[in-house]
């Protein structure tokens, strides 16, 4: 037995999932003592995090833009605005995410956070588990994961963005979040434009493609910059930029699973299989393991999806893959087709059996007819896993990085 352990808890990785749930312990007054290893030396403005919710809720400290219109749109121009009383469309820069968490894990001595410690083997021991990194080997009784992973998945939702700025307005209603527009799709699957005004002045403006593999960021790169040129964006400053690969509708994991070892965060499944959505999926799996851990019992992951949600996110992602060409079709016929607010429950994890019936009803029936009985088909794993804490670009899959 192992008596003398580094840590009560180790996490593997500090992204979204380990700082929201190493942020959540430190703000208790007791707790386990838990060590995060992250490989970054440092975190930078890399992220966007966005969700639907009323004004004011547990995480308002970390919001920065509030929306209470969201569009979609088509290559024609054929727009539709949704709104929802009550609900804003809200967006949490990453910034001001990490710093919030590095905050709350500074000021207690029972949570440490280890930058520039890359974690390697991960090994199951009597009593515990043996995590070996570049700073040493560390003995733990629990681990939590939440590092990327190869695995097989049904589609990937590729994204590049930038955030912009002029001194002259931008082609934005500062009111309203462009969430999905410019849809339009091929053989290759679909591809749209979605924007965060952040002002008059400024916004974030990302290009986003659906398909049955990761697309080369360079190539995303050179059809942003095509998007921006047609918005006559061409000369505005760029602050930042983000990006990355979002795997969707994830296949079983072909590791056995490690005694003591629990797996979180994107590659855990966190995403929305359906829509790519995460940042408050994760916010609410920190709370249940927060309760459970400091109860005494042992870390969870992410829980599995309800059935009828699992089996709708399926039959949706696999008539995108039989028919790509279609895609922007189904998006905007559930703009144009269900009520903003059963869409907006649906995108948030809150559908009822009504609002699927809506959402059943407005789309196309053979493609999905087709899909009830077919077997659920997924891409390979990639060689190397795909980035996995990034933006939470909506992709209403019927579309929150995370």
């Amino acid at each position: 037995m192992i008596h003398e352990v580094d840590a009560d808890l180790v996490i593997l990785g500090a992204g979204l999932a380990g700082l929201s749930l190493a942020a959540r312990l430190a703000r208790k007054r007791s707790g386990p003592r838990v060590v995060l290893l992250e490989p970054r030396t440092a975190y930078r403005d890399d992220r966007s995090w966005c969700f639907w919710r009323p004004e004011q809720h547990d995480l308002s400290h970390l919001v920065s833009r509030r929306w209470k219109t969201w569009t979609f749109s088509d290559a024609a121009g054929l727009t539709v605005r949704h709104q929802v009383p009550g609900l804003a469309y809200q967006y949490v820069r990453g910034s001001d995410f990490y710093v919030s968490a590095q905050a709350d894990i500074a000021e207690s001595p029972r949570v440490e956070l280890c930058l520039g410690v890359r974690a390697g083997t991960v090994t199951a021991v009597s009593g515990g588990v043996r995590v070996e990194s570049s700073a040493g080997t560390l003995l733990a009784r629990q681990v939590i994961d939440t590092r990327p992973r190869a695995a097989a998945t049904m589609l990937y939702q590729s994204f590049v963005g930038l955030e912009l700025e002029r001194d002259c307005p931008l082609p934005f209603d500062p009111g309203e979040v462009t969430l999905m527009g410019s849809l339009a799709s091929d053989a290759e699957g679909l591809g749209f434009v979605y924007a965060l005004p952040l002002g008059p002045n400024r916004a974030i403006v990302e290009w986003t493609r659906f398909g049955t593999a990761p697309i080369d960021r360079d190539r995303l790169v050179l059809e942003l910059d095509r998007v921006l040129n047609g918005l006559g964006l061409a000369d505005a400053h760029r602050v930042r930029s983000e990006g990355g690969v979002l795997a969707m509708g994830l296949g079983r994991q072909a590791a056995p699973p490690i005694t003591g070892v629990v797996h979180a965060g994107n590659a855990g499944g966190a995403l929305r299989a359906a829509s790519g959505y995460g940042f408050l999926r994760i916010a609410r799996w920190a709370q249940l393991c927060t309760e459970r851990l400091l109860a005494g019992r042992e870390a969870v992951g992410h829980p599995e999806e309800p059935r009828l949600r699992r089996t709708f996110d399926r039959i949706f992602l696999q008539a995108v893959r039989a028919h790509p060409e279609r895609t922007a079709e189904y998006f905007l016929a559930l703009a144009r087709g269900v009520p903003p607010a059963a869409l907006v429950r649906f995108l948030s994890d809150g559908a009822r059996a009504a609002d699927y019936a809506r959402i059943i009803s407005s789309l196309p029936w053979s493609p999905f007819i087709a899909q009830l009985a077919a077997p659920t088909v997924f891409s390979p794993a990639p060689a190397v896993p795909v980035a996995a804490d990034v933006t939470a670009t909506p992709s209403t899959s019927t579309s929150e990085q995370g």
